[in-house]
Protein backbone atom coordinates (compact mmCIF):
# COMPACT_ATOMS: atom_id res chain seq x y z
CA UNK A 1 0.00 0.00 0.00
CA UNK A 2 1.41 3.35 -1.03
CA UNK A 3 2.20 5.71 1.83
CA UNK A 4 0.31 9.01 1.82
CA UNK A 5 2.52 12.08 1.65
CA UNK A 6 2.47 14.16 4.83
CA UNK A 7 2.96 17.89 5.30
CA UNK A 8 4.90 19.15 8.35
CA UNK A 9 4.71 22.85 9.25
CA UNK A 10 7.07 24.29 11.87
CA UNK A 11 6.34 27.78 13.19
CA UNK A 12 9.01 29.67 15.12
CA UNK A 13 9.52 33.15 16.50
CA UNK A 14 12.76 33.69 14.57
CA UNK A 15 14.50 32.25 11.57
CA UNK A 16 16.64 29.48 13.00
CA UNK A 17 14.36 28.48 15.87
CA UNK A 18 12.63 25.63 14.09
CA UNK A 19 15.51 24.80 11.74
CA UNK A 20 17.70 24.11 14.79
CA UNK A 21 15.22 22.55 17.23
CA UNK A 22 13.15 20.32 14.96
CA UNK A 23 15.13 20.56 11.75
CA UNK A 24 16.17 16.93 11.91
CA UNK A 25 12.52 15.85 12.00
CA UNK A 26 11.86 18.10 9.01
CA UNK A 27 14.87 16.64 7.21
CA UNK A 28 13.76 13.08 7.99
CA UNK A 29 10.33 13.74 6.52
CA UNK A 30 11.92 15.40 3.51
CA UNK A 31 13.96 12.23 2.93
CA UNK A 32 10.72 10.26 3.23
CA UNK A 33 9.18 12.37 0.47
CA UNK A 34 6.99 14.53 2.67
CA UNK A 35 6.26 18.22 2.30
CA UNK A 36 7.96 20.74 4.59
CA UNK A 37 7.04 24.33 5.47
CA UNK A 38 8.88 26.60 7.90
CA UNK A 39 7.31 29.84 9.07
CA UNK A 40 9.10 32.48 11.16
CA UNK A 41 7.31 35.37 12.83
CA UNK A 42 10.47 37.48 12.55
CA UNK A 43 13.73 37.23 10.61
CA UNK A 44 15.83 37.46 13.79
CA UNK A 45 17.53 40.55 12.36
CA UNK A 46 18.43 42.18 15.67
CA UNK A 47 21.01 39.50 16.31
CA UNK A 48 23.04 40.97 13.47
CA UNK A 49 26.82 40.62 13.62
CA UNK A 50 29.29 43.50 13.17
CA UNK A 51 29.32 44.74 9.61
CA UNK A 52 25.58 44.27 9.08
CA UNK A 53 22.63 46.56 9.63
CA UNK A 54 19.45 44.89 10.91
CA UNK A 55 17.89 45.43 7.47
CA UNK A 56 20.84 43.76 5.74
CA UNK A 57 20.84 40.87 8.18
CA UNK A 58 17.08 40.41 7.76
CA UNK A 59 17.60 39.99 4.01
CA UNK A 60 20.45 37.54 4.59
CA UNK A 61 18.44 35.47 7.09
CA UNK A 62 15.38 35.31 4.83
CA UNK A 63 17.56 34.10 1.96
CA UNK A 64 19.24 31.54 4.25
CA UNK A 65 15.90 30.22 5.52
CA UNK A 66 14.71 29.85 1.94
CA UNK A 67 17.90 27.95 1.08
CA UNK A 68 17.44 25.63 4.08
CA UNK A 69 13.86 24.90 3.05
CA UNK A 70 14.85 24.40 -0.58
CA UNK A 71 17.43 21.79 0.41
CA UNK A 72 14.55 19.93 2.09
CA UNK A 73 12.35 20.40 -0.96
CA UNK A 74 10.12 22.71 1.08
CA UNK A 75 8.99 26.30 1.51
CA UNK A 76 10.00 29.08 3.89
CA UNK A 77 7.62 31.84 4.99
CA UNK A 78 8.58 34.90 7.05
CA UNK A 79 6.10 37.28 8.69
CA UNK A 80 6.65 41.04 9.01
CA UNK A 81 7.17 41.46 12.76
CA UNK A 82 10.41 43.19 13.77
CA UNK A 83 12.68 40.96 15.84
CA UNK A 84 11.76 41.27 19.52
CA UNK A 85 8.34 42.77 18.77
CA UNK A 86 6.01 39.84 18.11
CA UNK A 87 2.59 41.00 19.34
CA UNK A 88 -0.35 38.79 20.23
CA UNK A 89 -3.52 39.92 18.47
CA UNK A 90 -6.63 38.42 16.90
CA UNK A 91 -5.47 39.84 13.57
CA UNK A 92 -2.26 37.81 13.50
CA UNK A 93 -4.01 34.70 14.85
CA UNK A 94 -6.54 34.82 12.02
CA UNK A 95 -3.80 35.54 9.48
CA UNK A 96 -1.99 32.41 10.64
CA UNK A 97 -5.30 30.53 10.72
CA UNK A 98 -5.72 31.39 7.04
CA UNK A 99 -2.19 30.19 6.25
CA UNK A 100 -2.88 26.88 8.01
CA UNK A 101 -6.11 26.48 6.06
CA UNK A 102 -4.31 27.28 2.82
CA UNK A 103 -1.25 25.07 3.35
CA UNK A 104 -3.15 22.20 5.03
CA UNK A 105 -0.33 20.76 7.16
CA UNK A 106 -0.86 17.36 8.75
CA UNK A 107 1.35 18.26 11.72
CA UNK A 108 2.16 21.56 13.46
CA UNK A 109 5.32 22.20 15.51
CA UNK A 110 6.10 25.34 17.50
CA UNK A 111 7.61 26.66 20.74
CA UNK A 112 6.91 25.42 24.26
CA UNK A 113 4.87 27.89 26.36
CA UNK A 114 7.67 28.99 28.71
CA UNK A 115 10.81 30.78 27.59
CA UNK A 116 13.42 33.37 28.46
CA UNK A 117 12.51 35.03 25.13
CA UNK A 118 9.26 36.99 24.89
CA UNK A 119 8.89 36.33 21.16
CA UNK A 120 8.86 32.58 21.82
CA UNK A 121 6.12 32.90 24.45
CA UNK A 122 3.93 35.07 22.23
CA UNK A 123 4.47 32.85 19.20
CA UNK A 124 3.32 29.84 21.24
CA UNK A 125 0.08 31.61 22.14
CA UNK A 126 -0.52 32.74 18.57
CA UNK A 127 0.00 29.26 17.13
CA UNK A 128 -2.20 27.51 19.70
CA UNK A 129 -5.11 29.85 18.97
CA UNK A 130 -4.54 29.89 15.20
CA UNK A 131 -4.56 26.08 15.22
CA UNK A 132 -7.90 26.16 17.05
CA UNK A 133 -9.38 28.80 14.72
CA UNK A 134 -8.22 26.92 11.62
CA UNK A 135 -9.89 23.72 12.79
CA UNK A 136 -13.21 25.22 13.88
CA UNK A 137 -15.79 24.75 11.12
CA UNK A 138 -18.05 27.47 12.48
CA UNK A 139 -15.36 30.12 12.03
CA UNK A 140 -16.07 31.25 8.50
CA UNK A 141 -13.09 32.46 6.50
CA UNK A 142 -12.26 32.49 2.82
CA UNK A 143 -11.07 28.87 3.01
CA UNK A 144 -12.72 25.88 4.73
CA UNK A 145 -11.54 24.60 8.10
CA UNK A 146 -8.50 22.40 8.46
CA UNK A 147 -7.27 20.40 11.46
CA UNK A 148 -3.59 19.62 11.96
CA UNK A 149 -2.18 17.21 14.51
CA UNK A 150 -0.45 18.93 17.40
CA UNK A 151 0.92 21.38 18.06
CA UNK A 152 4.04 19.58 19.18
CA UNK A 153 6.49 21.72 21.14
CA UNK A 154 10.15 21.49 20.16
CA UNK A 155 13.03 21.29 22.62
CA UNK A 156 14.85 24.62 22.75
CA UNK A 157 17.59 25.66 25.18
CA UNK A 158 15.73 28.97 25.68
CA UNK A 159 12.39 27.23 26.41
CA UNK A 160 13.37 24.72 29.10
CA UNK A 161 11.21 25.89 32.03
CA UNK A 162 8.61 23.16 32.60
CA UNK A 163 9.46 21.42 29.34
CA UNK A 164 8.91 17.68 29.77
CA UNK A 165 10.14 15.54 26.86
CA UNK A 166 7.17 13.32 26.02
CA UNK A 167 7.49 12.38 22.36
CA UNK A 168 10.79 11.13 20.92
CA UNK A 169 11.32 10.89 17.17
CA UNK A 170 14.12 8.86 15.63
CA UNK A 171 15.85 11.31 13.28
CA UNK A 172 18.86 9.21 12.34
CA UNK A 173 17.65 9.04 8.74
CA UNK A 174 17.41 12.83 8.39
CA UNK A 175 20.60 13.79 10.20
CA UNK A 176 22.98 14.05 7.22
CA UNK A 177 20.59 16.26 5.24
CA UNK A 178 20.01 18.48 8.29
CA UNK A 179 23.74 18.77 8.95
CA UNK A 180 24.24 20.13 5.43
CA UNK A 181 21.16 22.37 5.35
CA UNK A 182 21.57 23.96 8.79
CA UNK A 183 24.92 25.42 7.79
CA UNK A 184 23.05 27.77 5.45
CA UNK A 185 22.06 29.77 8.54
CA UNK A 186 24.64 32.23 9.89
CA UNK A 187 23.34 31.59 13.40
CA UNK A 188 24.24 27.90 13.35
CA UNK A 189 28.01 28.31 13.09
CA UNK A 190 28.87 31.94 13.84
CA UNK A 191 26.94 33.01 16.96
CA UNK A 192 28.55 33.20 20.38
CA UNK A 193 26.33 30.36 21.58
CA UNK A 194 27.40 27.13 19.90
CA UNK A 195 24.04 26.29 18.36
CA UNK A 196 25.22 23.62 15.95
CA UNK A 197 27.26 21.80 18.59
CA UNK A 198 24.45 22.01 21.14
CA UNK A 199 21.68 20.63 18.96
CA UNK A 200 24.00 18.06 17.43
CA UNK A 201 24.91 16.76 20.91
CA UNK A 202 21.29 16.98 22.09
CA UNK A 203 20.15 14.72 19.27
CA UNK A 204 22.75 12.17 20.29
CA UNK A 205 21.72 12.21 23.94
CA UNK A 206 18.01 11.98 23.09
CA UNK A 207 18.82 9.14 20.72
CA UNK A 208 20.52 7.23 23.53
CA UNK A 209 17.27 7.31 25.52
CA UNK A 210 15.35 5.47 22.80
CA UNK A 211 18.13 3.23 21.56
CA UNK A 212 18.71 5.15 18.33
CA UNK A 213 21.65 7.10 16.95
CA UNK A 214 19.74 10.41 16.84
CA UNK A 215 16.42 11.69 18.17
CA UNK A 216 14.52 14.92 18.77
CA UNK A 217 12.16 15.35 21.71
CA UNK A 218 8.86 17.21 21.95
CA UNK A 219 6.36 18.12 24.62
CA UNK A 220 2.58 18.26 24.20
CA UNK A 221 -0.27 19.93 26.03
CA UNK A 222 -0.88 18.35 29.47
CA UNK A 223 -4.39 17.24 28.54
CA UNK A 224 -2.88 15.19 25.70
CA UNK A 225 -0.91 13.11 28.20
CA UNK A 226 -3.93 11.27 29.57
CA UNK A 227 -3.78 7.50 29.31
CA UNK A 228 -7.00 5.53 29.56
CA UNK A 229 -6.64 1.89 30.63
CA UNK A 230 -9.44 -0.63 30.77
CA UNK A 231 -7.11 -3.03 32.56
CA UNK A 232 -3.46 -3.71 33.26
Amino acid sequence: MERKQMHIMAIGAHIGDMELTCGKVLAKHAVMGDKITTLAMTAGERGCPPGYTPAEFRKKNIESAAQFAKMLGGESLVMDFPDGEVVESEEIKFKLCDIIREKKPDVLITHWKNSIHKDHIVTHKIVVDAHFYAALKTIERQLPSHWAKGPYYSENWEDTMGFDPYVYVDVTEGYELWDKAIRCLWLSTNAQFKYLEYYDALSRSRGCLIGKERAEAFDVDPQSKRQVLTSF
